[in-house]
């Protein structure tokens, strides 16, 4: 990005301010400027879980069983059974004013892809579980089944703000609605498949991750200062059903304070649960 250095995102920053401003658009209370950070630390770590692992009950009785299988498995909570590492933990950088540039684009797939040119997709599932971008850049959204799909994002009063029909494989749809929308973390789901849910959460900055299969993360290029770090994981005890979709309970979330120093590593790791949660 040629002008990087000196452009400042009027972005959305709905995860701490939660207010409005103005500018030659809708934009929100906290600035974000893209700078160079030549030294830059990184902040790496884990993600695993303490206890008993419950079991939770699969998705069955499914939409399109010829492309969704029989059953699916739930993605509220997933957890090796051997080395007890919790995937899909969003990790991020409470307040950040200043540092890298985001991305151009931020992509939510969904399906498989069966040229493989997208790693680690599956039929009828969202691969971007859970989904963080920076709100000043496009989303971009594919279905790579050759069934419908149309992704329905909610705001925190589970009010629609974007519901895409996505009917059409391989088709790519670039969008920047969701830039003044929600405040947190919300949840999105396909309108069609009950077993494909997930989060979603815009950031006026690129200092978030997402933990893999093996419960790590990464976050580079950080600025060196003192930061809260915030590990989020959503609930998964089933509290009601809204038509066909499950509502889980309230999320689990743990927050540390971290220095990051020049060129330097912090390793932090987050355990999980923060409450006792009982499964019937």
């Amino acid at each position: 990005m040629s002008r990087a250095k000196a452009l400042t995102y009027c972005a959305v920053a709905m995860l701490v301010m939660g207010v409005t401003g103005t500018c030659s658009r809708p934009v929100f209370a906290e600035q974000y400027q893209v700078i160079e950070v030549t030294d830059g630390g990184t902040i790496k770590g884990v993600a695993s879980w303490n206890g008993e692992i419950p079991d939770l009950s699969p998705f069955g009785d499914l939409i399109h069983p010829e492309v969704c299988g029989e059953t699916q498995p739930s993605s509220a909570l997933q957890v090796h059974p051997q080395t007890k590492r919790v995937r899909w933990v969003l990790v991020y950088l409470d307040r950040i004013e200043k540092g890298k540039a985001p991305a151009e684009k931020y992509w939510l797939h969904m399906g498989q892809d069966r040229t493989n040119k997208v790693p680690n997709t599956e039929a009828c599932q969202f691969t971007e579980h859970i989904f963080p971008f920076v709100r000043s850049q496009f989303v971009a959204m594919i279905n790579f089944d050759s069934i419908l799909h149309n992704p329905d994002f909610y705001d925190e009063k589970r009010t629609s703000v974007l519901n895409m029909v996505m009917h059409t494989p391989n088709r790519e749809i670039d969008h920047t609605i969701l830039q003044y929308e929600g405040r947190g973390v919300m949840p999105f789901q396909c309108d069609i498949h009950a077993h494909m849910n997930g989060y979603w959460a815009g950031f006026h900055h690129p200092y978030f991750a997402v933990t893999d299969v093996d419960g790590k993360f990464q976050l580079s290029g950080v600025p060196p200062g003192k930061y809260t770090l915030v590990a989020w994981h959503e609930g998964y005890k089933t509290v009601r059903m809204d038509a066909t979709h499950p509502i889980y309970d309230r999320p689990h979330v743990i927050q540390k304070e971290i220095e990051v120093k020049s060129n330097e590593t912090v390793d932090v790791h987050f355990e999980f649960p923060v409450r006792k949660v009982t499964i019937e």
